[in-house]
């Protein structure tokens, strides 16, 4: 392998990691939000470390791409054109598509320090751009990677989006049945009446005077 080759092998290969990571990342992130579980009788393999530590080795992964973009000798990227959208003369567009996906992981990523100060609710709302992320991550790969064409790198993106959306449709489909089962008016309480209830409050009202009448008899004869 040539040297000159090798920063266009590492940008190949940190982009794959770091969209595979981060598939998985967001597969996690959405099984642990649709409560999904394993078998009882396998280990639970699904827990928040795992999606946080997946999220690292993702942001790490960028990190290198990000780097072998800019030593690459063939694309002669330089800081501008690494992180300002559509500077780059080569496919600005799906170039800046990838940058923006980078700022909003890096304000997911400070969301996340800051939850103690900005509060849960704030936080899930923020953290709701990690699909945005995904979304803009795959366009980018498509948009600029010589991977696309090839099958196996085809195959990888099919993969994913077919994972992530079929979670995604199973979230929402859950998230809305959770909304109509809040949102169900609870039954009265004489809908909960049987006909035996009303029977004996019928006969306790109607006895109610006949007492009342024996215990002022009871007085006069006293």
């Amino acid at each position: 392998m040539c040297s000159v080759c090798f920063p266009g092998y590492l940008i190949l290969f940190a982009s794959l990691t770091a969209y595979v990571l981060l598939t998985l990342a967001v597969v996690a992130g959405l099984a642990l939000s649709t409560k999904l579980q394993s078998p009882s009788r396998w280990p639970r393999l699904l827990n928040n470390e795992l999606h946080n530590f997946l999220t690292l080795l993702s942001t790490i992964f960028v990190g290198v791409h990000v780097l072998a973009v800019w030593v690459d000798p063939f694309t002669h990227f330089g800081w501008s054109e690494v992180f300002i959208p559509f500077v780059s003369q080569y496919r600005a567009v799906w170039m800046a598509l990838g940058i923006v996906a980078l700022y909003l992981g890096i304000a997911i990523g400070i969301s996340t320090w800051l939850r103690p100060h900005i509060g849960y609710i704030w936080w899930r709302r923020l953290h709701v751009l990690t699909i945005g992320i995904y979304a803009l991550a795959t366009l980018h790969g498509i948009g600029t990677g010589s991977d696309t064409q090839t099958w196996w790198g085809l195959g990888i993106y099919l993969v994913s989006i077919v994972l992530v959306g079929s979670l995604l449709w199973q979230r929402l489909v859950t998230s809305k049945n959770k909304h109509k089962q809040s949102s169900r008016p609870l039954p009265s309480r004489s809908a909960n009446v049987t006909p035996q209830s009303q029977a004996l409050n019928r006969s306790t009202v109607a006895a109610a005077p006949v007492a009342s009448q024996r215990r002022s008899e009871v007085a006069r004869m006293k």
